[in-house]
C-alpha cells in the first residue's frame, strides 16, 4: 500500500474524529441534549485517535500507529457496544447512570440536585435517522477497526 494512501487515511481519522467531537459538543451545547456518562467515555477514543493522527505527521511510524488506532477504536467498539446493550435492555449497567439524591431535603440543594443529574444510559434522547448516536459509534467503530487491521496487513509490504 502506498504511503500516499496510508497519508490520506490518517488524514480521513484525523477529519472524522474531529467531525465526531465537534457534532457531540454542537448537540450538547448548541442542541441543549444533555449526554450520560456513557455518552461521554465515547467522546474519548475520538479524542485520542485526533492525537494519535497529529503524531503520525511529525512521527511517520505507521505501524505502531495503527495498532494503537485500532486499539483506539477497539476500545470505542466496545464502550459503544456496552452503551447500546444498556439502551435495548439486553445488558443491565454495571454502575448506576443517574446521579440520585435521596437524602436532601433542603428546597434549595432539590434544585440544584436535579440540574446536575445526569441523563440515564438507557433513554435515547438523540437519535439520527430513528438510529441512537451509540448505535452509529458502534457500527462506526468496528468498521474502522476492520479497515485499520487491513491497512496494517498490507502496509507492510
Amino acid at each position: 500500500m502506498s504511503e500516499q494512501k496510508i497519508k490520506f487515511f490518517f488524514l480521513f481519522i484525523f477529519t472524522l474524529s474531529l467531525f465526531s467531537l465537534i457534532a457531540a459538543l454542537y448537540i450538547e451545547y448548541i442542541l441543549g441534549f444533555k449526554p450520560c456518562i456513557l455518552c461521554l467515555y465515547q467522546r474519548l477514543p475520538y479524542l485520542i485517535a485526533l492525537i494519535i493522527t497529529l503524531i503520525y505527521f511529525f512521527y511517520n511510524n505507521k505501524n505502531l500507529l495503527l495498532v494503537l488506532l485500532a486499539l483506539t477504536f477497539i476500545s470505542s467498539f466496545l464502550i459503544s457496544g456496552y452503551h447500546v446493550g444498556i439502551e435495548k435492555g439486553v445488558i443491565e449497567p454495571l454502575f448506576s447512570c443517574t446521579n440520585i439524591n435521596t437524602g436532601i431535603v433542603d428546597k434549595e440543594e432539590i434544585l440544584r440536585s436535579l440540574k446536575e443529574i445526569q441523563p440515564d444510559c438507557k433513554n435515547v434522547d438523540f437519535s439520527l435517522f430513528g438510529v441512537s448516536l451509540a448505535t452509529l459509534n458502534f457500527i462506526n467503530s468496528f468498521v474502522l477497526t476492520v479497515v485499520i487491521v487491513y491497512i496494517f496487513k498490507y502496509a507492510k509490504k
